[in-house]
């Protein structure tokens, strides 16, 4: 049994919860009582911490739970219309939090660090000079200072309660780099049984159906071949060949 810790326990959060659970304690941290409550209920060990973005705070106090910790999983939102100034803010008081922290730990970042190129990208295509500021500075920062940090760059998150169909579309012709909670959840498991450490990795569903394909398919409308498609398509074939991991739910299509 490992103690593993979860900051930022919202959506996606709460699902790594919620399968690590099954043979490790978790302990949360969340940003309003009211979540807190229902995560102590739910068995988690809970706090309330706000990483503010206004201003550094040097009396940041490290998470007094941390000494016990295995490993540690950062899923606070951050987003690439963010300006630096602020996600630095919100990352060096993170830092703070859990300052001197050596053991697992993994980033939750996202596929926006990637431009809007027609083109295939893995890990290594593009120049960081390419990929998003704001995404690449939160990544960097983390790095710098937790160099063990396993860095996944999630594709758009579904599953759940999160269905395509129940969304409105604008351009159904453009591809899609979607990726199921619970691949994220396996692969996060798989990654602490290997003591997987410094690695980053697309997690992206293998397939890339249009969005209009998907709408079709949950709706339960004949497809209509012949549409150009286009986008970019991120891929994940690292972490399926280094994880030797077969994504259970490969085609955004049958997301449920």
């Amino acid at each position: 049994m490992k103690k593993i810790g979860i900051i930022g326990c919202g959506w996606l959060g709460l699902h790594i919860a919620k399968k690590l659970s099954l043979n490790n304690k978790i302990y949360t941290t969340t940003t309003s009582d009211n979540k807190k409550n229902e995560l102590t209920r739910m068995g988690y060990h809970s706090m309330v911490i706000q990483f503010w973005d206004n201003e550094i705070f040097p009396e940041f106090k490290s998470w007094e739970s941390i000494k016990d910790m295995d490993v540690i999983i950062i899923t606070v939102p951050f987003s690439k219309r963010t300006s630096i100034k602020l996600l630095e803010n919100r990352f060096e008081n993170l830092s703070s939090f859990i300052d001197g922290f050596k053991k697992q730990l993994f980033l939750m970042s996202s596929i926006g660090v990637y431009p809007q190129v027609e083109i295939e990208i893995s890990e290594k295509t593009l120049k960081k000079k390419h990929l998003n500021p704001s995404i690449l500075f939160v990544e960097e920062l983390v790095k710098e200072k937790f160099p063990q940090v396993n860095i996944l760059r999630l594709g758009g998150l579904m599953g759940g309660s999160r269905v395509f169909s129940n969304y409105e579309i604008s351009t159904p012709n453009q591809i899609v780099n979607h990726i199921h909670y619970e691949d994220i959840c396996l692969i996060i498991q798989r990654m602490i049984k290997k003591k997987s450490n410094s690695k980053t990795y697309n997690i992206v569903a293998p397939l890339h159906p249009t969005k209009q394909s998907i709408l079709n398919y949950q709706n339960g409308i004949e497809e209509v071949l012949g549409n150009q498609k286009y986008g970019r398509k991120i891929l994940s074939k690292l972490s399926e060949l280094e994880l030797n991991y077969q994504y259970k739910h490969p085609d955004p299509r049958k997301f449920k």
